[in-house]
């Protein structure tokens, strides 16, 4: 298994005093908060492969670097690189519409959460044909390492990494500060409906004509009565 270096970005990755790990887990550990490994070209082009390899000595059989042609011989490089902060919420799906919050580390996450905080990484349920309309709709969270293309039933889904809480099995974690506002909010306020409430002689299926109040429209065409009519 290939030890890649964990940096910010490509100059400090070829540093050889560069922090390095074996696994995601190990990086996450080193980073103190979510990384994604990165795979960046260095700035050289080459004529020969042999001269390729003369400019990069760990060219081969490290796993760190890979020889592509692109209008000549370049280099590519991995590395680990930390991700952004990371969205707080409950689920994948809450992470990517109404997050908490958001936190680079445990401790940060715990912050918000007010319980402590493990980085998960679900599956949202949304498929897409290909990688290029996955890409119109979550491209940002893929490009910077909190969201990865996943195969779901020979059509492609985004996973993404977020804090969530962390709870004994079959106990529910404490609301988050943020949650318990919202909850008291909701509760103070006073119930209303989506629409306002039509007059009485409104049925159910009916709804007035909105280029004159006093018809009712009573068929999906259009076709209408007066109101007070029987």
């Amino acid at each position: 298994m290939s030890i890649f270096p964990l940096a910010a970005n490509l100059a400090a990755a070829r540093d050889p005093a560069a922090p390095r790990a074996r696994t995601e887990d190990e990086a996450t550990t080193l980073a103190g908060g979510p990384v994604f490994l990165a795979v960046e070209e260095l700035d050289a082009v080459y004529e020969t492969p042999d001269a390729a390899e003369a400019a990069v000595p760990d060219l081969y059989g490290t796993g760190l670097y890979e020889l592509i042609w692109r209008d000549g011989w370049r280099v590519t490089m991995r590395y680990w690189r930390p991700a952004p902060p990371a969205p707080v919420a409950r689920t994948a799906e809450a992470a990517v519409k109404k997050r908490l919050g958001h936190a680079r580390t445990p401790e940060e996450a715990r912050t918000l959460l007010e319980t402590p905080a493990e980085l998960a990484r679900e599956v949202l349920p949304n498929l897409y044909l290909d990688h290029k309309q996955l890409l119109k709709r979550w491209g940002k969270l893929v490009k910077n390492g909190l969201g990865e293309i996943v195969e779901r039933e020979g059509k492609f889904a985004l996973a993404i990494r977020f804090w969530r809480p962390m709870h004994a099995p079959g106990i529910a974690a404490p609301l988050a500060p943020i949650e318990r506002i919202e909850l008291a909010e909701r509760v103070a306020a006073p119930l209303r409906p989506e629409a306002p409430q039509e007059d009485m002689d409104i049925g159910l299926f009916e709804n007035t004509a909105p280029e004159n109040p006093n018809v009712v429209l009573v068929t999906e065409e259009g076709d209408g009565r007066f109101r007070g009519s029987e």
